[in-house]
């Protein structure tokens, strides 16, 4: 027996989440948003009021945040169950089978759990060959809505297998808006390089300013990008990088090259031309008056672009404090700062980058009025643990300190963090200073904190992001100062890259793969799966999706035990 796996299906680039698509390129959608799916509880692994429990929570994980809403249903021909001797290979979780006529308008669904594996009733990390129920059946109710992987670390489309799946993210919520046409903030624009060339397959992050969360997208041959589904009433930070792992991905991708500087090009944020080295990135900033932002054009760097006071500082044996933020000469409600430490095997702390920030011009009369310090590096693999330390008005000890934090519900950690201060009504005394050093993240502590660190590490500079808000108390409500003035300047006369060439994306009816029943897959692929000759079928198109456990297999699996017995 053989899997055959035929990449067939378009990405949608018009989405911030990347949906799935028939041969003829319309998208996988659900005509009914009602969808009604029967839960089968054919497992010994768990009883069965713990396995409707945990797949009711996935599915109102879905539900709190979807136009489209999934329903338990007894009597649907849409189904949820386990498969022993999985049919479609030993190191798949779990498979979405859609069955859809020729508008893309999906007729039956049925997700397939591979009960090879040992479900477990709580989250957490376990031993290979043991998944959290939870985690693999939110990732898969993703797919049976139509969409597709991700490359977003905290997604629960995220394409393998990791502990907190079982919660969506930023990410998932705003594919799952924008796929069924919720109205929420959308920014457009395209990813070039050299002589103005878009770039196919580059991965394109918005950070929130409010959450610190990213959404993702990529971008198609033209280098044209959609990211929508975003909250309103915040700001965004784009950062674009290669993709980490085009096997995950469909065929549309199977082309996409990064060698387009003397080495590949890197991770970078978006500044103006002109600021390109001063280590701002642009606030792209949407609200309900302004939800729609064409950025223009945004280069690929072949290095990432920070101040260059701060980088020459990096080289000094002591860091001189430098100003990041003075809002009299700014005259904004926030700014951010790209810092960056080298990838090294010290495992002790480094000498601190400092920061200055100086409000002393800023009126803080009327509303009450607080200031945010944000630490982003999870959204960029930067797999250092950081200390930041908050002074105030060159206090010898720090009024907050933020280090690595534990998240008791998936068992993890992260390494972003984030302080919020009351701003004195005395406007001389709003000077801060923020500390930060870091040291490397242990082996056991990068499990616990990144999925598929090894393909998510990067190279030599392991970038963060320094986010300062201003807010203000409205109605009991903490919210962002919003800056309405536009900034917007792009990249088109300052694109990097030199060696940029034109990529055409794959024919994917020319990309056929085979699959052996005994190889261990290393990624996700989203395509049409000719279901093996006893395993589940259909005579209409099927699409297959599934979701692939990157571990070593052990002879803990149920299904060798039963090839023992």
């Amino acid at each position: 027996m053989r899997i055959i796996v035929v990449l067939l299906f378009f990405i949608s680039l018009a989405l911030a989440h990347q949906t799935s698509m028939t041969p003829s390129g319309a998208e996988l959608f659900w005509a009914n948003t009602n969808v009604p799916v029967k839960i089968s509880t054919n497992t010994t692994d768990l009883s069965a009021v713990q396995i409707v429990n945990i797949i009711s929570d996935s599915m109102n994980q879905w539900n709190q945040n979807s136009p489209a809403q999934i329903l338990n249903s007894s009597s649907s021909t849409n189904k949820i169950e386990f498969v022993s001797d999985f049919p479609y290979g030993s190191a798949v979780l779990g498979l979405t089978e859609l069955s859809y006529n020729s508008n893309g308008a999906i007729q039956k669904a049925s997700i397939l759990l591979n009960d090879d594996y040992t479900f477990k009733a709580n989250p957490g990390l376990y031993l290979a060959g043991e998944v959290y129920l939870g985690d693999v059946v939110t990732h898969e109710i993703g797919h049976l809505f139509g969409l597709s992987h991700s490359e977003v670390l905290n997604s629960s489309m995220f394409y393998s297998s990791y502990s907190g799946q079982s919660s969506l993210s930023s990410d998932d919520k705003s594919g799952i808006r924008a796929k069924y046409g919720q109205n929420y903030g959308t920014i457009t624009g395209f990813v070039k390089g050299g002589s103005s060339i878009g770039v196919l397959g580059v991965h394109v992050q918005a950070i929130s300013r409010n959450t610190g969360e990213s959404i993702g997208a990529i971008s198609d041959e033209t280098g044209s990008f959609v990211v929508s589904g975003l909250d309103l009433n915040d700001s965004y930070y784009i950062y674009t990088s290669p993709i980490k792992n085009p096997n995950s991905l469909p065929g549309y991708f199977a082309n996409v090259q990064n060698e387009f500087c003397p080495g590949s090009y890197v991770g970078s944020f978006f500044s103006p031309c002109g600021r390109e080295f001063d280590g701002r990135p642009t606030p792209i900033n949407l609200t309900v008056t302004n939800p729609t932002v064409d950025v223009g054009t945004i280069s690929i760097n072949c290095a990432l672009r920070s101040d260059q006071e701060y980088s020459y500082q990096k080289l000094q044996s002591n860091f001189t404090p430098i100003t990041i933020f003075d809002f009299a000469m700014e005259n904004r409600h926030e700014m951010s700062f790209v810092g960056w430490f080298r990838k090294t095997t010290n495992s002790t702390w480094s000498t601190s980058d400092i920061f200055k920030v100086d409000l002393e011009t800023f009126n803080v009369t009327g509303t009450e009025k607080k200031i945010k310090f944000d630490l982003i590096a999870f959204p960029f693999g930067t797999q250092r643990e950081f200390q930041m330390s908050i002074y105030k008005n060159g206090n010898a000890s720090p009024i907050a300190t933020k280090t690595l934090s534990f998240i008791p519900l998936t068992q993890t950690y992260t390494n972003d963090m984030s302080v919020t201060l009351p701003l004195s009504p005395t406007m001389s005394e709003n000077n801060f200073e923020i500390h930060v050093k870091s040291k490397r993240l242990g082996s056991s502590l990068v499990a616990m904190t990144f999925p598929a660190a090894y393909e998510f590490s990067n190279d030599a500079y392991l970038p963060f992001l320094i986010n300062i808000s201003l807010m203000e108390n409205v109605n009991s409500t903490l919210r962002p100062v919003i800056d309405t003035e536009a900034v917007l300047s792009d990249n088109e006369s300052c694109l990097d890259a030199p060696f940029t060439y034109s990529i055409s994306k794959t024919d994917p009816q020319e990309s056929p793969a085979t699959i052996g029943d005994d190889q261990t897959v290393a990624a996700a692929s989203c395509g049409s799966i000719d279901p093996p000759q006893d395993g589940p079928g259909s005579s209409m198109p099927i699409m297959g999706i599934g979701f692939l456990l990157l571990l070593f297999l052990t002879n803990s699996f149920k299904g060798r035990k039963k090839f023992l017995s």
